[in-house]
């Protein structure tokens, strides 16, 4: 006995009917993502799932295929608009759609409209629950303070010169090729020394590709002053993995200093949050760091020229303080001689007055001695006159000898006087010691660290005090 049967087609349109009697016109806004999207931009039509996931186990529990043609199409346009987010696999929508079985075609959902304001709000909190997890997950690398998160990233500082640079791209960004060309074309001459660590720069898939690149370049064992991570435009949607947990806490923790140039000119990602310096292109990465460099380059020019008029002031400060002390010792040594002189003048005139008195003197006591022995023996008598010529003949001799002596004294102090001047004491290997143009005669007025100058042999040097030791409590030690 044959069964009662339908035909295939029988039994689609008996569906289908079904279909018009329980959904007919209606339309219904329905949560899901995107998946498996394909575009014919020839027919205009949109081909895509729309699925829904487990919150746990993040795997499929529905799935249902849509289209989107004609008005819908461009629907999906003015929402990219919108949002400023691509219209691609991955997003979070709320759709209007109708629902259509087709005998050939099978059940599908027809796009009608698209809520922007949804996924503009999902995405937003996506980033607040990645900032709130960041915070609460690192509080020893991520701090919130004065309406801006701080990092241990922010807290690293820039070699004074940025030259060894690590780069994160893809080696066909357009952004790369800007930021080595900016680099090699500046004008101030600067050499870079770069390595690429390439990577896809776009598309979620692509988090856990980039922080493996991070840790290559920490285990690298290489020092490198930067790392930048930069790539060209794109849409909203582009950027979305820079919104990543796992990015944003791998730049937060990272011990070299992190520049992202994500070639984006509205919105800032987490990954800028996090990261040391966040610029807009990677044009201004370079920028940046050639100014950074530039601005050491100045500071060293203008320490150079401070310290020229700075040596040039004291060495003519010094040139004025020698020309005054020389003027002062050949002046007081001009004195000291002419007072030597004056006496030594004073000295001869007492001896010849002394001399002439004491001849007076012995003359009166011969002619006294004569009259009283006039009437002794003439042998006496000459015997005493004798004495007498041998007394005038000392008494001239030693007034010789005298005299002399007294010359001998003055050429000795001219020649003490021309030992003792400041040319001839500082060629002996004397050093004048000056600090901040002061001559320094106390060395405890000298500190350990500080700068002193000193002037030996026509030549000054400067000099800054390692250590001071007392010679002479030493000396006494040994003693």
């Amino acid at each position: 006995m044959s069964q009662a049967h339908l035909t295939l087609r029988e039994f689609t349109r008996l569906i289908e009917s079904t279909f018009e009697q329980r959904f007919g016109n209606q339309n219904f806004w329905v949560i899901a993502e995107i998946s498996n999207l394909s575009h014919f931009s020839a027919k205009h039509t949109f081909y895509f799932h729309m699925v829904e996931k487990d919150d746990v186990s993040s795997k499929i529990c529905a799935e249902i295929s849509a289209v989107a043609f004609g008005s819908a199409a461009y629907e999906i346009e003015s929402f990219e608009q919108q949002t400023g987010q691509r219209f691609q696999n991955g997003i979070q929508v709320l759709a209007n759609v109708m629902v259509n079985f087709h005998p050939v075609h099978g059940l599908k959902l027809n796009l009608l409209k698209l809520d922007p304001s949804f996924t503009l709000g999902k995405l937003h909190q996506q980033r607040e629950a990645t900032l709130s997890r960041l915070l609460k997950e690192n509080p020893d690398a991520v701090t919130f303070a004065e309406n801006r998160f701080i990092t241990r990233n922010h807290l690293l500082k820039f070699p004074h010169v940025i030259q060894k640079i690590a780069i994160i791209s893809s080696e066909s960004s357009a952004g790369l090729q800007d930021f080595r060309h900016t680099l090699e074309q500046n004008s101030f001459g600067y050499h870079f020394k770069t390595e690429l660590f390439p990577v896809q720069v776009q598309g979620e898939d692509n988090v856990k590709p980039i922080v493996e690149r991070l840790k290559e370049i920490y285990l690298s064992g290489k020092e490198y002053h930067t790392v930048v991570v930069v790539r060209g435009g794109g849409s909203q949607t582009d950027f979305l993995l820079f919104d990543s947990y796992q990015i944003a806490r791998a730049i937060a923790r990272f011990p070299v200093p992190v520049i992202t140039g994500l070639g984006h000119q509205k919105d800032t990602s987490i990954a800028d949050m996090m990261a040391h310096t966040a610029l807009k292109t990677p044009t201004k990465v370079a920028e940046f760091i050639i100014a950074h460099n530039r601005a050491f380059e100045d500071s060293l020019v203008r320490m150079q020229h401070q310290m020229i008029i700075r040596v040039q002031q004291n060495l003519a400060s010094g040139n004025e303080r020698i020309n005054q002390l020389r003027n002062s010792v050949f002046e007081q040594g001009r004195q000291f001689l002419g007072l030597q002189k004056e006496i030594l003048m004073d000295l001869r005139q007492s001896l010849v007055n002394n001399t002439n008195a004491i001849i007076r003197s012995r003359t009166l006591r011969l002619q006294d001695m004569t009259r009283h022995i006039s009437s002794r023996p003439s042998i006496r008598v000459a015997s005493h006159l004798n004495d007498l010529s041998n007394i005038t003949q000392n008494l001239n001799t030693n007034t010789r000898k005298y005299l002399q002596n007294q010359k001998g004294y003055l050429k000795h102090y001219q020649s003490v006087f021309q030992l003792l001047s400041p040319e001839n004491t500082l060629k002996r290997g004397f050093a004048l010691v000056r600090q901040e143009g002061k001559i320094i005669t106390d060395p405890s007025v000298i500190k350990e660290g500080s700068t002193i100058e000193v002037y030996l042999g026509g030549t000054e040097i400067e000099s800054v005090v390692t250590a001071k030791r007392n010679v002479n409590a030493k000396r006494s030690k040994r003693a």
